[in-house]
C-alpha cells in the first residue's frame, strides 16, 4: 500500500461521502422494505406469488444490511482503528482490496446483482408466457456478467495483488466485462418487456375499439425500474475506463440501488388488482386473476350480451397476450 499522497490527495473523502450516501439509501431501502411487507401480508391482490416476492425482498433487504454494516465497519478500521505510526493510513487503507470488509462486500454487491437480474429474467419469462426460449440469451450474458464479477474479487483479494500488474489488469478487465454484460442484460431485457407491453396495448386497443393505454403505468414503472440501474452501470464503466478513484463511492451507492428498484416494483405489483378500459364505461373490463388477463366486452346495462374473452385467444399459441399479475 505504498502510494503517495500526491496521488491520492483525497480517498478518505470520496470514500466517506459515498458511504454516506449509501446510508442515505439504505433508509429509504428501510421504508420500502417495511412498505413490502405491509402490502403483501395484508392479503395482498398477487396471492400466487407472495411467497416468491416475500423471500425475494427478504433476501435483498438482508444483503443491503450487510453491505452498508460492511461500510461502516470500513470507516472504524481506517479512522478510528488505525494502527499508530502509519502515515497516512485513512487515505491508503480504501486502496487495500485484500482486506475483509473490501472482499465481503464485493462478493455481496453480486450477488445483489444476481438476484436482481433473476427478477428481470423472471419478469421476461413471464411476459412471454414461459416460453423458455427469449431468456437463454438473458441467461447467458447474466452468467457471465455474474461469473467476472466473482473472478474478479477473488483475484483482487489474493495476497500482494498491488504487487502484481498482470493480475490487476485481467480483474479490471474482468470488472469491466461484468458491468458490460449487466448493462446489456438490462437494456435489451426492459426493452423486450416494454415492447410486449406495447404490443398488448395495441391488441387490447382493437378489441376494445379504444385507444386507452391500459398498460401506460406499467411500462412507466419497467422503463424507470431499467433506466436506474443502466445509468449505474454506465457510471461505473466510465469511471473503471477512466481508473477513477469515485468508482468504490459509485459502488457503494449502487448496492442500494439494486435492492431499491425490485422494491419500487413489488409496491406497484401489490397494488394491481382490477382495471378498467375505459374507467367510464364498466362494460368494458379488464380482469386480472392468477392465470392472466380476461378482457369483458358488452354493452353497459346488457349483461346478456357480455362475454369474457381471454386476450391470449387473439395471438398465436406460444405468445399470448396476457399479463401475470405479478409481472410488473
Amino acid at each position: 500500500m505504498a502510494t503517495s499522497n500526491a496521488a491520492l490527495p483525497s480517498m478518505g473523502k470520496i470514500s466517506m461521502i459515498g458511504i454516506w450516501i449509501e446510508t442515505v439509501l439504505y433508509g429509504v431501502n428501510c421504508v420500502m422494505y417495511g412498505l413490502c411487507m405491509f402490502l403483501l401480508l395484508r392479503g395482498g391482490k398477487v396471492p400466487t406469488l407472495r411467497w416468491v416476492l416475500l423471500v425475494m425482498c427478504t433476501i435483498l433487504f438482508l444483503l443491503c444490511t450487510v453491505h452498508v454494516g460492511v461500510s461502516v465497519r470500513q470507516l472504524l478500521e481506517a479512522f478510528v482503528y488505525a494502527p499508530p505510526g502509519v502515515p497516512d493510513y485513512s487515505t491508503t487503507y480504501w486502496l487495500d482490496y485484500t482486506t475483509t470488509p473490501r472482499v465481503l462486500k464485493d462478493n455481496v454487491f453480486s450477488t445483489l446483482v444476481l438476484i436482481q437480474d433473476l427478477i428481470l429474467i423472471w419478469r421476461l419469462y413471464v411476459v412471454f408466457m414461459s416460453d423458455w426460449r427469449v431468456v437463454v440469451f438473458p441467461i447467458i450474458l447474466g452468467a457471465n456478467s455474474v461469473a467476472c464479477a466473482y473472478v474478479a474479487s477473488t483475484l483482487l483479494a489474493l495476497p500482494n495483488v498491488g504487487q502484481l500488474y498482470d493480475t490487476r489488469i485481467t480483474a479490471l478487465r474482468l470488472t469491466i466485462s461484468a458491468w458490460t454484460s449487466g448493462l446489456t442484460l438490462n437494456v435489451s431485457v426492459t426493452g423486450a418487456i416494454v415492447g410486449r407491453l406495447w404490443w398488448m396495448t395495441q391488441t387490447m386497443a382493437s378489441l376494445s375499439a379504444t385507444s386507452t393505454n391500459r398498460f401506460a403505468s406499467s411500462i412507466y414503472i419497467v422503463v424507470e425500474s431499467g433506466a436506474i440501474p443502466a445509468v449505474t452501470a454506465v457510471a461505473v464503466l466510465a469511471l473503471s475506463v477512466t481508473n477513477s478513484l469515485a468508482v468504490f463511492s459509485v459502488v457503494d451507492v449502487a448496492s442500494q440501488l439494486t435492492a431499491l428498484m425490485p422494491f419500487l416494483i413489488v409496491v406497484q405489483v401489490a397494488q394491481t388488482g382490477r382495471s378498467h378500459i375505459p374507467s367510464s364505461d364498466f362494460s368494458k373490463t379488464v380482469l386480472t386473476t392468477k392465470d392472466g388477463i380476461t378482457y369483458r366486452g358488452g354493452v353497459s346495462g346488457e349483461q346478456a350480451s357480455q362475454q369474457d374473452l381471454a386476450l391470449d385467444t387473439a395471438a398465436p399459441s406460444r405468445s399470448p397476450s396476457f399479463v401475470h399479475s405479478g409481472l410488473v
